[in-house]
């Protein structure tokens, strides 16, 4: 019978269990990964963005973990406003893929189909676990995992076994069978010991299992084999011509049955009460399960690790089953593909807990209610959890206080030793996965020398605790007991909560148990967006909510506990609010460069109180909004929570968007990428403000508050777009969440790659190099280099994102790298922290050291965010040729005007081998910049976005307009701020690119002092022959950059388009947005604020005559500007060249005449 989709659909009572669980799978795991934003509401419809498109999915149970249930069927809404069924898992999960990865890759390729063989393989499992008698025994639990990971969309995929190899080796199918035997010369074999008794022992237990005579064996050593992986050894090279020398010999089938257990690989031998780890080099979800030396040296060194302190493991409460030894043939490419991990059996009868929550394949109930456990009910199932928190949560928390050790205690590698039912004793195995604090452990046993690959900070071991027992297994537990029960899951995760605030525990026990409680998120791995971009061995996380967080609130109040001084964020509610920002913002942009057509608008009433109504012609619904107009440039600023249509508020940008692109211009292709950036800026923005919800901004530093601002460009309709970045790399590495980063350093050979700094133009700087790398890494960078091959005077070293690393560059220049004109060094020995602007991070272990401005193959808001490589070797000229400038002039010079210097530059340039059309181009570089630190004087400094950002319920600036009194502080601030960037343009011809993320405040407690401006490489413009000062040496825009970038260049020809580059910046965004702030906050009147500008600039130009000539020259009082239309160079970017709009400035053209 031929495989197809249509078979997923036969319909019986398993067929359709088999269809519910998988469709639940892929909803709940899209969600936890890809629309955080989207929590759901139970009993209710949920809309869930799937790329331009909408799922709509009935929830019939909400899980606080994420282990939602819904309902049938599931509906898809087209971007057009088209709606259908979509009832096919593997259609869902196609329509996934593709929304994460539009584009045709072999990577994507092969991921649909392996998704597929997983659907097909997981029913033809359910049907053969329903066709034989149910199994409770503990290996009947190991053998009834039809469904498998309810988040991983690979759980039952397996590249390289047949259906007779499914028939014959899978768990599901309730398979034993005989292993093949290696013979091997005791020369030939490697292995790895726990201690000497584990040795004998081991040895004993495996000649006793082959059942080979002491003839057979000989002097030889006996390595097990599964009969699949001994099938494809006979066919290596290598391994025929040991067989060929009598050096080794492979059996067939022989000695005791085995029966395989979850994880297909690993066996158990009863007789011996054995489990062995064999290699199968088949891809079992995400990666082959091959046992290299590493992992079985890993897992080797843990069990020494527990060895080494028997009684302080003993007293956490806990059984482990201790890793005896390892064997393996030891030779180049035979380790990991025979090497044989031996483990011991349990002393107790335990059913692994991974299939007692697997759901039944004929009603899809959990085999746990099967047990014989009572959960019939609330309180049953409160008591039943109550055991549980006490025999399966607190003993790893113990175990981790007390020594270190960090189980890798997830539902398969757990079992749970049951008493009438009840939870008796948590028996944990596989040691691989086992992490070390080495600072706390070797406390207990100084003298006792482990694998470094065990060894992990307290944090990151920590970390792993916690997604493993409480992501990966307690909270599969509790969502499992709920159903079982048929009560509120919320309920028993208060239940949990109050259990672990009420357990009598030691003192290092209890600060763990207060970590666990108060924790606002929790790390859970990002199984299909790690399995989609080939990072499955390093897999992608993603946060989520804590759901032992709120309701431990409550249970600690009870308590007599203190209660957190910040509640948890809402995501539901986040969502929302982002919904209404990226709706609202997306309508007011749409009204400003008027793309809708008449036909569908209309304004109505005085600027100060407009009523916008919307009827689109797809007649899906009339939308309304009030909104004010701006005095400057006449924006109709949208009341964000006031757009509504007949079904209420409007939350959901992505089907706002769809109703209204039918009335836009632009073609289809331009209107879905436009309707994914919408989508994806909600998301973002979503994530980001649940995560700052209970954040207060203005006690922080300057470098957390470049992060921390979550406001973005507040115009532009997709002002998060972040267009490659998957929901776990915005997490990541988007500047809002303030993750530590450290950028990968390579070498690239001077045949590919270009540098040019500030004091040794053509050359890389050592003093700005050393103020990032330490000389103790200085000297094994250069160590790898030559061991290399190569000669430290032909390289330079560059940073590169590790994003950019991961996701770009490692596999882009796989070629270079083979032939040594790309080394990758390592990590940065510096932590480092995401700017506003993402690709520019600034050094948090060495503050004085330079930002770094690095490469980023994204998208956001309109742009690329690689680095041109001609702009990079630029920077240093443009750089020094602007200080050149601020020394010789008076003005700037007494201003105390900061230039924060892009002292270096580094570019890869050559083509790569493959790269010839220059896709690459600009994937590799970075500039070395200033950092503000050096440069204060006893004053403190503040990104210029802060001014207009409302912290909680109050202006970022209150308490300074509140001291100083608004008159004087918004005078000081435009004298310190505006009149260094005018008169740049006015003096000296050169027009500054100063928008927000570019301009940085100085002040002393609020009272502004100076500015520091930045950025540089590609944000000045000129007339060369209008300029007051010499030309600089740049180097030419490249006809193939101007192409793709029209706005992209340095040298103008027409005084109006370098007027308005600077115009636009600093008073279309900067100055505009501050003044309509201070209207609205503190009745500040816009009219006020720019005659207040026309003041400070008229008095400006008189004082300096060069200003005043420089001013005419510019017309800078003229009636009209040219303003960039950035929602329609996304919608139909062949028509987006500008718009004119009324100049604010005009008034100032009375006073220069």
């Amino acid at each position: 019978m031929t495989r197809s989709d249509a078979a997923l659909a036969k319909p019986d009572p398993t067929a359709a269990v088999c269809q519910a669980f998988a469709t639940e799978r892929l909803l709940n795991t899209w969600l936890r990964e890809c629309a955080s934003g989207s929590d759901p509401a139970e009993g209710e419809r949920c809309a869930i963005p799937l790329g331009p498109d909408t799922l709509l999915a009935h929830c019939l149970r909400r899980s606080p973990s994420g282990f939602h249930q819904w309902g049938w069927p599931v509906l898809l809404r087209k971007a057009d406003g088209h709606t259908r069924t979509l009832d096919d898992p593997a259609e869902l999960a196609h329509r996934m893929i593709d929304a994460l990865a539009p584009e045709e890759t072999p990577a994507r390729e092969a991921m649909r189909r392996r998704i597929l063989d997983g659907l097909l393989r997981s029913r033809d499992h359910a049907r053969a676990c329903a066709g034989r008698a149910p199994d409770r025994s503990p290996a009947g639990l190991e053998q009834s995992l039809w469904h498998g990971h309810p988040f991983h969309p690979l759980a039952k995929s397996i590249d390289g076994f047949s259906d007779a190899d499914f028939e014959a080796y899978a768990p599901e199918r309730g398979a034993a069978y005989r292993l093949c035997w290696l013979l091997a010369d005791p020369d030939l074999v490697g292995d790895l010991w726990r201690d000497p008794d584990a040795k004998t022992r081991t040895l004993a237990a495996l000649a006793d299992l082959s059942r080979l005579s002491s003839d057979a064996i000989g002097s030889r050593i006996p390595i097990p084999s599964h009969p699949w992986q001994a099938a494809r050894l006979e066919a290596d090279p290598t391994i025929s011509a040991l067989i060929a020398a009598g050096r080794l010999t492979i059996t067939g089938p022989s000695g005791g049955v085995v029966t395989p257990t979850s994880s297909v690989r690993t066996v158990f031998a009863p007789e011996q009460n054995l489990f062995l780890k064999l290699p199968i080099a088949a891809r079992i979800t995400n990666f082959a399960r091959t046992n290299s030396r590493e992992h079985l040296a890993r897992s080797i060194a843990a069990a020494r690790a527990l060895a080494a302190i028997p009684e302080s493991v003993a007293a956490c409460g806990l059984d482990i089953l201790s890793e005896r030894g390892a064997l393996h043939v030891n030779l180049p490419g035979l380790e990991a593909v025979t090497g044989v991990l031996a483990r011991e059996g349990p002393a107790r009868r335990a059913f692994v807990v991974a299939g007692l929550l697997e759901p039944a394949p004929g009603d899809g109930q959990p085999i746990l209610a099967g047990m014989g456990c009572a959960l019939t009910g609330m309180e049953d199932a409160k008591a039943w959890l109550h055991d549980y928190a006490r025999v399966v949560i607190l003993p790893p928390l113990r175990l981790f206080a007390a020594t270190g050790i960090s189980l890798e205690a997830h539902a398969q590698n757990s079992l749970l030793s049951l008493d009438a039912g009840r939870p008796a004793r948590l028996v944990v195995r596989d040691l691989e996965g086992v992490s070390i604090d080495a600072e706390r452990f070797a406390r207990l046993a100084p003298d006792l020398l482990l694998d470094p690959a065990v060894h992990y900070t307290r944090a990151d071991a920590w970390q792993r605790l916690l997604y493993y027992l409480i992501v990966n297994q307690v909270a599969h537990v509790v969502a499992t007991v709920a159903r079982a029960a048929q009560t509120d899951e919320a309920m028993l995760w208060s239940c949990l909560a109050e259990a672990l605030t009420n357990a009598r525990e030691d003192a290092e026990t209890a600060v763990l148990i207060r970590r666990l409680l108060e924790a606002r998120t929790l790390p859970a791995k990002a199984n299909f967006v790690s399995c989609l971009t080939g990072r499955s061995e390093r897999p992608d996380y993603v946060a989520i909510d804590n759901p032992l967080r709120s309701t431990a609130s409550a249970t600690r109040s009870r308590c007599g506990g203190t209660k957190p001084e910040t509640a948890p964020s809402d995501h539901h509610a986040a969502w929302d609010l982002a919904g209404r920002r990226v709706s609202g913002q997306l309508l007011g942009a749409l009204l400003h460069e008027e793309l809708l057509p008449g036909s569908v608008l209309s304004l109505r009433g005085p600027d100060e109180d407009v009523i916008v109504t919307v009827t689109p012609t797809s007649g899906a619904a009339t939308y309304r909004a009030r909104a004010r107009r701006m005095r400057a440039y006449g924006r109709v600023l949208l009341d964000h929570d006031s757009l509504e249509s007949e079904a209420g508020p409007v939350t959901e940008a992505s089907a706002f968007v769809a109703d209204l692109l039918p009335d836009l211009p632009g073609t289809p292709d331009d209107h879905a990428r436009f309707a994914e950036e919408v989508a994806r800026t909600q998301a973002n923005h979503a994530m980001t403000l649940a995560q700052i919800a209970e954040t207060r901004l203005s006690a922080l530093s300057y470098d957390d508050l470049e992060g921390r601002l979550p406001d973005g460009h507040r115009y532009h309709p997709c002002f998060k777009s972040r267009i490659g970045f998957t929901p776990a790399d915005n997490r990541a590495f988007g500047p809002e969440f303030g993750e530590p980063l450290r950028p990968v350093w390579i070498a690239a050979h001077r045949s590919l790659a270009v540098a040019n700094a500030i004091e040794r133009p053509g050359h890389q700087d050592e003093k700005l190099l050393g103020g990032s790398l330490d000389p103790a890494t200085r000297a094994a960078f250069s160590a790898r280099i030559t061991a290399s091959g190569g000669k430290l005077d032909d390289f330079f070293l560059m940073p590169v994102h590790p994003w950019q690393w991961e996701r770009v560059a490692d596999g882009a220049t796989a070629a270079e790298q083979q032939k040594g004109l790309l080394i990758p060094l390592g990590a940065s020995p510096h932590v480092y922290t995401a700017q506003q602007s993402i690709r520019t991070l600034a050094d948090r272990t060495a503050p004085d050291a330079p930002s770094l401005k690095l490469s980023l193959s994204i998208r956001n808001t309109s742009t690329a965010r690689t680095l041109a490589p001609h702009t990079v070797l630029n920077a240093p000229i443009i750089s020094a040729w602007l200080h050149e400038v601020a020394a010789s002039d008076a003005y700037l010079r007494a201003s105390g005007t900061i230039l924060l210097a892009e002292r270096m530059g580094v570019a890869v340039t050559g083509p790569l081998v493959w790269d010839r059309t220059g896709a690459t181009r600009g994937a590799l570089s970075a500039i070395w910049r200033d950092p503000v630190a050096p440069y204060l004087e006893d004053e403190e400094a503040v990104p210029f976005a802060a001014l207009t950002h409302l912290d909680g319920e109050t202006p970022f600036v209150a308490g300074w307009i509140a001291r100083y009194g608004i008159e004087a502080w918004v005078d000081r601030l435009l004298t310190v701020t505006m009149l260094p960037v005018v008169h740049v343009l006015v003096a000296r011809g050169i027009a500054l690119e100063s928008h927000q993320q570019n301009m940085v405040l100085l002040h002393r407690d609020g009272w502004p002092t100076r500015v520091a401006l930045k950025d540089f490489h590609d944000g000045v413009r000129f007339i060369p022959e209008l300029l007051g000062c010499r030309r600089p040496a740049l180097l030419p825009t490249p006809p193939d950059h101007a192409r793709v970038n029209a706005n992209s260049y340095v040298e103008a020809q027409d005084v109006e388009d370098v007027r308005d580059f600077m115009v636009d910046a600093l008073f279309g965004v900067n100055l505009a947005e501050l003044g309509w702030c201070l209207d609205l906050w503190f009745g500040y009147s816009e009219s006020r604020f720019w005659h207040q500008v026309i003041t400070i600039l008229s008095k400006h130009c008189a004082a300096y005559p060069a200003a005043r000539e420089g001013a005419l020259r510019y017309r800078l009082g003229s009636e009209m500007l040219v303003v960039e239309a950035l929602a329609r160079r996304r919608l139909d970017p062949k028509t987006a060249h500008g718009r004119p709009i009324a100049n604010p400035l005009a008034p100032l053209a009375a006073f220069l005449a």
